[in-house]
């Protein structure tokens, strides 16, 4: 059959398949309906690691508008939520349920091909122009770091009875399959990243302090407040300061809720700093404070003296047993719902008809967090520290004072008891043997040994760095009647070694930290917020006297 035969065949099955369709009776079955099932949706994307960036777009019918979410891959194979300033996503599950999801997925069944009947599966793309508000579904986009769509769907309602199985179509085709998918994608911003906050752990939290003070916004000046301050002691338990230990004590229960309340703060939402507010503020001109302070205000945060931030209702400061110091700043309330909490996306300011007292509608509130490391907050070693150089040098002088003693030894008990007058006297070979010592050795530092007799016994010292007598640190004598003395340093040098070790710890954990919160504004949950804004009187209660030895229990 030539080409011309072949061409004239293929159109007249068509032809005859479109007749077919035209001259269906109801109820009877159209064989082309059916022509594609059982094969895959997207043949050519087989490898997850392909995915750089994926779309998840859904029409919200409370707000009327089209809700896009994304996340995406950059150079250095970080995640981010474009949406929300490009925060930082914990995408790596999601992103292998994306590709589980698509991979493989086959037309399973054939439901029908009517663009009218797209509604009542929702499946109308949320995208779509129109006036039709219900009955839109969740497209679902994949592509590669070249921008090339890997896989692209629209996911409608679940089939009724058929747990996983959903609704499903191709934007750019009419017929709808019934498809089980593995597992669902989440357009909430909450779902994408880590949440908590602080991470903060109850156990490492030294000291807590809360600086009440206010903003007095028409004056612009800070107006003190109360400070109550929460610290732990030896037995690693809050004590409130200040407190009159004669009349009351420190209500441990509400002090260790403090802890692990710091512990649960959850983000609810993002905001990026606006450009200057991650550099140091004192650089910043008037006209730029003005700017600044435009924005930072309606939030509760005013710009002080020196670049500082403060908040309208005060500050929170914990301090780490590994040196970092939290200090949290809490804004103002945070009004609105969905993307205006979680990206500040339309208002977040309360809108006329929300009742008498709107503040009882919002559930959230901004919050700041700045992070440093101060020395001063780890125990900090009290004896004398020698540089390394110096250990090995006195442990050598150790060594070789130690051969001399033995020297010393054999020569008393050759010498019936008596000690030698000089050191000398240990190179001086006898009539037979050999000499106790070939030669006298130099301190490590060059200076001869000192041999000081003293009846039946004697000292013997080295004079160290300064090859004077007596000294301190590193010019103190090695002496033989002070050798503990050189253990407690050799002790010291390794508690010196682990506070470096912590300062570096320390360090480095407040510059990772400051490099997460630095660009970032929060919104958190506002009953975190009541929690952690307790009154003194919360802190403590009456004081309960111990039993005494004898007494009748009541």
């Amino acid at each position: 059959m030539n080409d011309f035969a072949k061409t004239g065949a293929v159109l007249g099955a068509a032809v005859l398949l479109t007749l077919f369709a035209i001259t269906m009776k109801p109820g009877e079955v159209r064989l082309d309906l059916y022509s594609d099932q059982g094969e895959e949706f997207f043949p050519g994307f087989t490898d997850g690691e392909e995915i750089a960036e994926l779309e998840l777009t859904a029409y919200r019918l409370e707000s009327s508008k089209v809700y896009a979410f994304g996340v995406k891959r950059g150079p250095k194979g970080g995640w981010t939520i474009p949406s929300h300033g490009d925060y930082p996503a914990d995408a790596s599950e999601q992103m292998g349920k994306a590709a589980a999801m698509m991979i493989g997925l086959k037309k399973q069944s054939v439901v029908g091909d009517r663009k009218g009947n797209h509604a009542d599966y929702d499946l109308i793309d949320p995208l779509a122009g129109g006036v039709e508000t219900a009955g839109r579904g969740t497209r679902v986009k994949l592509k590669d770091s070249a921008g090339n769509v890997l896989a692209d769907l629209i996911v409608g309602k679940e089939v009724e009875g058929k747990t996983g199985t959903h609704y499903v179509r191709l934007p750019t085709g009419k017929r709808v399959y019934k498809v089980e998918l593995k597992g669902s994608l989440s357009t909430q911003f909450t779902d994408w990243i880590e949440t908590d906050l602080l991470k903060a752990q109850s156990f490492n939290i030294a000291k807590v302090t809360f600086d009440n003070y206010s903003i007095d916004e028409v004056k612009s000046v800070i107006v003190p407040g109360e400070k109550i301050v929460l610290a732990k002691g030896a037995d690693d338990k809050f004590v409130l300061e200040g407190i009159d230990a004669a009349k009351e004590q420190t209500n441990e229960e509400k002090a260790n809720e403090i802890g692990t309340t710091l512990g649960e703060i959850k983000i609810v939402g993002v905001r990026r700093k606006p450009e200057g507010l991650t550099a140091r503020l004192e650089r910043a001109n008037s006209r730029d404070a003005q700017l600044l302070s435009r924005y930072l205000n309606p939030r509760g945060y005013f710009l002080a003296g020196g670049g500082k931030v403060v908040s309208n209702d005060g500050d929170l400061l914990f301090e780490t047993k590994s040196g970092v110091r939290y200090t949290l700043r809490f804004g103002k309330l945070v009004f609105g719902e969905g993307d205006a909490i979680t990206a500040g996306i339309g208002t977040d300011t309360p809108k006329e008809g929300d009742g008498d007292d709107p503040k009882k509608d919002a559930n959230n509130r901004y919050l700041m967090v700045s992070v440093e490391f101060d020395e001063a907050l780890l125990d900090k070693p009290t004896a004398v520290r020698l540089a390394a150089d110096e250990l090995v040098k006195r442990e050598g002088a150790r060594f070789i004072l130690r051969s001399i003693q033995a020297a010393i030894a054999n020569y008393t008990t050759a010498n019936e008891g008596k000690l030698p007058a000089a050191l000398v006297d240990l190179t001086v070979k006898p009539e037979e043997g050999e000499a106790l010592l070939k030669d006298l050795a130099v301190d490590p530092w060059g200076n001869p040994y000192v041999f000081v007799p003293a009846g039946d016994t004697y000292v013997l010292m080295s004079h160290a760095a300064d090859g004077k007598a007596g000294g301190e640190g590193a010019n103190q004598d090695v002496r033989s009647d002070q050798i503990p003395l050189e253990d407690a340093l050799a002790a010291a040098a390794t508690e010196w070694t682990t506070f470096d070790d912590k300062v570096k710890t320390g360090q480095e954990e407040a510059e990772g930290l400051t490099k997460r919160f630095g660009p970032w504004y929060y919104v958190i949950d506002k009953a975190l917020f009541d929690k952690l804004k307790p009154a003194r009187a919360d802190l403590v209660e009456p004081k309960v006297e111990e039993p005494k030895p004898g007494d009748a229990p009541k």
